[in-house]
């Protein structure tokens, strides 16, 4: 192989091995989606071992997304490093577009705009379970006989401090609103 060509089967070489990370990552958030749901209807029926199960099932799905995104990084960099850019860290996949097949250059477009938009739907899957986990303990009244709504009543009343509430205005995964 001459040297013209090396470069370039290294962009590819990289460019695949990200694809295939990418894909992962898809795979994962679809996992995590799935999971958040699960959570929420085990919640909607105080199915506690379910809740915990999910729970454990979302920190494991976490802690692989976490793995991913350190490799995605990682090969990012590479790829930037490949391609030229004078800051390879910053790399982003439409930055290898021009230097790759058109057919592994629409995957890794694909790739990108499945993964942006899962971020958006687990973020609003997110904020749905915060809202309804907000307001669980105004609901949890509804199920208690009167003697324990009683019996809840005072107890909230003398012995717990009032539960802070979020602002409406502002989402915790996204600072700017």
């Amino acid at each position: 192989m001459t040297d013209p060509q090396f470069p370039q089967q290294q962009i590819v070489d990289l460019s695949t091995e990200l694809s295939q990370i990418m894909s992962r990552i898809t795979q994962l958030h679809e996992e995590q989606a799935q999971v958040l749901v699960d959570l929420d209807e085990a919640g909607m029926v105080a199915d506690y071992d379910s809740i915990e199960k999910s729970r454990d099932r979302d920190g494991r799905i976490l802690n692989r997304l976490i793995d991913e995104e350190r490799q995605r990084s990682i090969v990012g960099e590479e790829l930037g490093e490949a391609i030229g850019l004078d800051n390879p860290e910053s790399f982003c996949v439409a930055d290898a577009i021009d230097f790759l097949p058109e057919s592994l250059a629409q995957q890794m477009t694909q790739l990108c705009q499945m993964i942006r938009e899962q971020a958006h739907g687990l973020r609003a899957q997110n904020r749905i379970g915060e809202l309804l986990g907000m307001h669980a303990f105004d609901r949890v009244e509804v199920f208690l006989s009167p003697g324990a709504q009683d019996l809840v009543e005072s107890e909230t009343d003398s012995t717990l401090p009032a539960a802070p509430q979020a602002p409406r205005n502002q989402d915790r995964f996204d600072p700017t609103n």
